[in-house]
């Protein structure tokens, strides 16, 4: 702890990562993750039974442990792109959290505490150790979540763009309207959870120029929206309610683990905040990725290079 805001990490395409890997084509069909790389191995699934849950998980590669940890809506195969490149050289798992896709829904909708849980006993199923952890948006919450209850199997945590609304400025305001609008969509039209789903998008950028939804994919990505729209009902009722919880800021500031927070330039401003908040407990700044947006699978090449560099 203690850098200094000169000392901040930043992250971009030009501090000249390549995809470390014998091919580097990456799919064209509309059906696959554009970023998955063409001839890259398959992973070896599981359905672990943890927490009287059974967990849809996929392991890739060999080497120091990486685990991602999605949103409710993001399933292991909207991670493809960012595991494959870094099982190069790592050990990487990925999962579709109780709730999401492939894995059951019992005792769900779940706090973090209990996502939690599930990590760290999926972390223990395996029989890994000083595993680097990268949670992303509502992940991020339950990564942070992951490093307080259960930090002894980590060696790094990096909390990208956590939702925690209630440490920033503005930030219960937004959380307050977005609550709002998904609850009067649901109101009109009850169980649409694409179109809640869509509400929530375009009212977390209203205030911001240029941008007419959080979800928006950049040219060429729009297989990721096809994607997550399966799990739709898991972000609203499952991730939405993560956004109220609180953390103690001592625990955050004295947690043994390396932690990190970390936001991308192209993301809302929010989230921005959030992280400086939050690596402010630690007397730390936060990792700046440049040109990455909220929706961290949209860039697997930042996103392995910054993993990396904490493995």
């Amino acid at each position: 702890m203690g850098d200094s805001a000169e000392d901040q990490l930043i992250f971009g395409i030009e501090c000249g990562f390549r995809p470390r890997h014998s091919v580097v084509e990456v799919a064209t069909s509309f059906d696959m993750n554009p970023d998955m790389l063409v001839g890259a191995a398959e992973p070896t699934t599981k359905r672990l039974e943890i927490e009287g849950v059974r967990i849809y998980t996929e392991v890739r590669g060999s080497g120091d442990p990486v685990l991602l940890i999605g949103a409710a809506d993001e399933d292991a195969e909207m991670y493809r792109g960012i595991a494959e490149r870094l099982a190069v050289f790592h050990t990487v798992v990925t999962y579709d959290r109780r709730g999401t896709g492939r894995s059951d829904r019992a005792n769900w909708p779940s706090d973090s505490a209990r996502h939690a849980d599930d990590a760290a006993a999926l972390i223990t199923s395996l029989n890994l150790s000083d595993v680097v952890v990268l949670g992303a948006s509502a992940g991020g919450i339950v990564a942070l979540r992951l490093a307080l209850l259960h930090p002894k199997p980590l060696k790094a945590v990096l909390s990208f763009e956590p939702g925690i609304f209630g440490v920033a400025g503005g930030g219960k305001a937004l959380r307050r309207r977005v609550e709002g609008a998904v609850n009067d969509h649901l109101k009109l039209k009850p169980g649409d959870w694409q179109g809640a789903t869509d509400a929530l998008g375009r009212e977390a950028v209203s205030s911001v120029d240029d941008l007419t939804s959080l979800f928006t994919p950049p040219p060429g990505k729009e297989w990721f929206v096809r994607q997550a729209a399966a799990n739709a009902e898991s972000l609203i009722r499952g991730d939405l309610p993560l956004t109220k919880e609180s953390f103690d800021p001592t625990s955050v500031a004295d947690c043994p683990v390396n932690l990190r927070f970390s936001y991308g330039t192209a993301s809302l401003p929010i989230f921005g905040a959030v992280a400086k908040s939050l690596a402010a407990l630690r007397d730390e700044s936060p990792d700046v990725l440049e040109g990455v947006s909220h929706s961290i699978f949209y860039h697997p090449n930042q996103a392995t290079e910054y993993i990396s560099a904490w493995t």
